[in-house]
């Protein structure tokens, strides 16, 4: 049964939901450390590892490829915890822990390792455990708000872009001024710490509440 159009769209009480601002800043969050490795990982590869065009080419897929695996596995094991009887609130909090902890842990690793196999493996195990919060942050829009799943998405996604532009800017300046060393030591702890500070503010609050409680004023759900 398809819904009747949105006519319109209520800002002020959307953006009155603290479920939508953790929302926001999850997004920002989880951006951060995947634009960095989106634009910054062949140059990583070429000038770090030590590896040529095509070398740089091949092995830049793995974590890609990898996180598309892992994305579906991670599904897999949403749905059979919500299947067992796991609340979905519980099931996106814990499916986005791994999808901030996981990350923060394995970068955080590179600057202190100089093999370029274990390299690859941490950028790799990096977006493996990365994709998990495909069913975390990126399902709990229709959770939160089915009525408005686009608009929330919208809004978060925008909070993403801009920590892309930011932490893509902030290598730069980074590696102008530093090494790769102060990239990972800097740059990737500020992803850590600041992810690590909203799995408090997440824990705490209703981000994946139901749906009755938390879109009780968004409108209709048909």
């Amino acid at each position: 049964m398809s819904k009747e159009p949105v006519k319109e769209i209520p800002w002020r009480l959307i953006l009155s939901k603290p479920p939508v601002w953790a929302l926001i800043v999850c997004h920002f969050c989880h951006n951060w450390g995947t634009f960095i490795l989106l634009t910054w990982m062949p140059t990583y590869y070429n000038l770090v590892l030590k590896f040529n065009l095509t070398e740089s080419g091949l092995f830049c897929v793995v974590p890609w490829l990898t996180m598309a695996i892992s994305a579906n596995f991670g599904g897999w094991i949403a749905d059979t915890l919500v299947t067992r009887g796991v609340s979905v609130t519980t099931v996106r909090k814990i499916m986005q822990t791994v999808g901030f902890l996981g990350p923060a842990f394995f970068l955080t690793q590179l600057s202190h390792i100089h093999s370029p196999v274990m390299a690859v493996l941490c950028m790799t195990c990096s977006q493996g455990t990365n994709a998990f919060s495909q069913s975390g942050l990126y399902s709990n829009h229709q959770d939160i708000a089915p009525r408005y799943s686009e608009i929330l998405l919208g809004l978060s996604n925008t909070a993403g872009v801009l920590a892309g532009v930011l932490g893509t800017a902030a290598t730069g300046y980074i590696l102008q001024h530093g090494s790769w060393d102060d990239v990972f030591k800097v740059t990737f702890y500020v992803v850590s710490s600041t992810a690590k500070r909203h799995l408090c503010f997440m824990w705490m609050s209703k981000i994946g509440e139901q749906r009755r409680k938390v879109c009780h004023n968004l409108g209709p759900i048909s």
